[in-house]
């Protein structure tokens, strides 16, 4: 995911099966290690007859564990993007793009320290949302080679 402001997607190469190719851009895309099964990712079609119109509202929801003062930082850093772009590796080791044409907003979340002892300490559904004029593409990348694809885009390991 982007983080820091100033960070831009200017654009993607396609196949022609219509995988991403190449990512470019700037900036710092923050790699989160996910807890298995506490993350999901869908994206929804809304067509509206009337307007003849369709758009993808692609949702990722994380919870990430181990409050302290990084995650906070952010946390708040993805809270107050206008644009935040994602790219989601699946169980099957497939890439996905998240939001890079318009860019998703943060609509809902908490950091939460837990009550009992098995509670969650961290970020709490961190509800990430976009409104996309086409699908989420296949980002065609060698399991954990995504950097291969990526020019001018840093990769920081959260």
């Amino acid at each position: 995911m982007l983080g820091d402001s100033g960070n831009t997607i200017t654009g993607w190469g396609e196949s022609v099966t219509g995988e991403i190719t190449s990512i470019s851009g700037s900036g710092t895309f923050y790699k989160f290690e996910l807890v298995k099964q506490s993350s999901s990712f869908e994206e929804a079609i809304s067509v509206n007859t009337t307007a003849q119109s369709v758009v993808f509202t692609p949702t990722l929801t994380i919870n990430l564990p181990k409050l302290d003062q990084s995650l906070r930082n952010v946390f708040q850093n993805l809270v107050a993007q206008n644009n935040v772009f994602g790219i989601i590796l699946d169980n099957n080791n497939r890439y996905w793009s998240f939001a890079f044409a318009n860019g998703g907003l943060v609509e809902s979340g908490s950091l939460a320290t837990g009550t009992a002892y098995g509670d969650l300490n961290g970020i709490s559904a961190l509800s990430i949302v976009g409104g996309e004029p086409n699908a989420s593409q296949q980002i065609s990348a060698p399991y954990g080679d995504l950097a291969s694809v990526m020019v001018g885009i840093t990769v920081d390991a959260e």
